[in-house]
């Protein structure tokens, strides 16, 4: 109540302190949020999608997670996609008036011809989001698997609307009165991580912890994949090298040429 009043020096450790408290709450989730990787991995075996519904800070966290999976995982950019009510022009500045377009949401739904093979979670702090409740119902309709990331261990949901698994973590009040961009923000990036990096773990995107199926479309990616090489072959720098170049820079390739 007294942020203003603060020095900065003591401003930063409230903060930190509260974010520090992101990780524990969602450590209580953990069966539920087990479960929501296991969801997701075998939409991905059974050649389904995951999308990503959310307005404003939690929409721009979906499209960032969805954009993070091509170059990471060598996925196909329809496999994982975050929708942020306003489109993308919302990914920069505010639309006002969005996240209230109740029939957005189902019309996003339907242009994506999202079905039963598919995953939608829908975000939203408050829970209350009406672009990601519509967007809910119309894949529940479709029979998607459906997942509600909020951030209000209170909200009431009727049972016809409830999604097959709602995470909602008790975070306590940020910082700044009603700023979700806060400790909600940092929780639904963690969560994102969870879904995503671990249902690629699952369905053998990653060996070790390696990044068997990185894009190396930069310098700094290729120098990765060469040591990847090494590491998986106990080749030289070299040998792993030229291996990856001869089978077009895709690293499970290259293992196989040098096995």
């Amino acid at each position: 109540m007294k942020l203003d009043q603060l020095s900065v020096s003591a401003a930063v450790e409230l903060m930190l302190s509260e974010e520090a408290k992101v990780t524990r709450a969602l450590l209580k989730k953990k069966p539920l949020l087990t479960k929501a990787v296991t969801v997701v991995a075998q939409a991905f075996e059974r050649g389904g999608r995951l999308f990503y519904f959310g307005a404003g800070t939690s929409g721009r966290l979906g499209v960032l997670d969805a954009s993070e999976c091509p170059p990471t995982f060598r996925t196909d950019p329809e496999m994982v996609q975050g929708i942020i009510a306003g489109g993308d022009i919302a990914l920069r500045r505010a639309v006002e008036g969005a996240e209230d377009d109740a029939g957005a949401g189902a019309r996003e739904i339907k242009a994506r011809r999202i079905t039963a093979r598919d995953v939608v979670v829908g975000i939203a702090a408050s829970g209350t989001t009406r672009f990601v409740w519509s967007a809910l119902a119309e894949a529940k309709r479709r029979r998607a698997r459906t997942i509600l990331v909020c951030f209000n261990p209170y909200l009431a949901i009727p049972r016809a609307m409830r999604p097959d698994l709602v995470i909602a973590p008790d975070l306590g009040p940020e910082v700044l009165t009603g700023s979700t961009r806060l400790k909600a923000g940092t929780a639904t990036k963690l969560i994102l991580n969870l879904l995503t990096t671990l249902a690629m773990v699952r369905t053998g995107k990653v060996q070790s912890n390696l990044m068997v199926d990185v894009n190396p479309s930069n310098a700094k990616l290729r120098t990765r994949a060469v040591r990847i090489v090494q590491e998986l072959t106990g080749a030289d720098e070299t040998a792993a090298h030229q291996a990856l170049e001869a089978s077009a820079w895709v690293i499970r390739v290259a293992c196989r040429r040098l096995k």
